[in-house]
C-alpha cells in the first residue's frame, strides 16, 4: 500500500469542496443497479478515509438515504454525483466519484465490483479483477 496523501474534488458548479485522505491511487468500478441510476452508468469511486475528510464548501451538499446502510452526497445544485457512505458510521467509509477530484488522471482501475448485476449493453476491455455481490459483502464481513 502506497502512503496516504491529501486530494482535492469537488463538484461542477464548486457549491461543493473537500480533500480527503487517499490511501491508494487507484478507484473501483461498481456495476450494481443503484449506482448506475444514481450516477447514469457505472459507478467509478475511490475509497477514502472518512474521519480526515474535510468539506470545506457544502453550499450545494445533499445527502440521500437509499438503503438502510448507506447514503449518497450529490450537489443540489449543478446534481454532481459525489460521495457514497455509511449512513450510521460515516466517518468509517468514504467513497468518492474518482471523477469529482481535480486530479483524476492520477487514478488507475484496481477492480470491477457487482458484477453479477452488469448489463449486457457494455463491457470494459482490462483484466482488472470482477467481484460479484456475494463476494463484496463477504468482503465488508470480513473487514467487521
Amino acid at each position: 500500500m502506497s502512503k496516504t496523501d491529501r486530494e482535492n474534488g469537488g463538484c461542477l458548479c464548486g457549491a461543493v469542496r473537500f480533500d480527503v485522505n487517499v490511501p491508494e491511487k487507484q478507484f473501483a468500478i461498481c456495476h450494481c443497479g443503484m449506482c448506475r441510476r444514481w450516477s447514469a452508468g457505472p459507478f467509478m469511486s475511490v475509497h477514502c478515509s472518512g474521519k480526515e475528510a474535510h468539506i470545506s464548501r457544502d453550499t450545494g451538499l445533499c445527502w440521500y438515504r437509499g438503503s438502510e446502510w448507506a447514503e449518497r452526497g450529490f450537489c443540489s445544485k449543478c446534481g454532481t454525483t459525489l460521495f457514497w457512505r455509511l449512513a450510521e458510521t460515516p466517518e468509517e467509509m468514504l467513497i468518492v466519484s474518482v471523477e469529482a477530484f481535480d486530479n483524476a488522471d492520477q487514478f488507475r482501475l484496481a477492480e470491477h465490483i457487482y458484477v453479477d448485476a452488469q448489463p449486457e449493453r457494455y463491457a470494459f476491455a482490462d483484466n482488472c479483477p470482477r467481484l460479484t455481490e456475494a463476494e463484496v459483502l463477504a468482503q465488508f464481513q470480513q473487514e467487521s
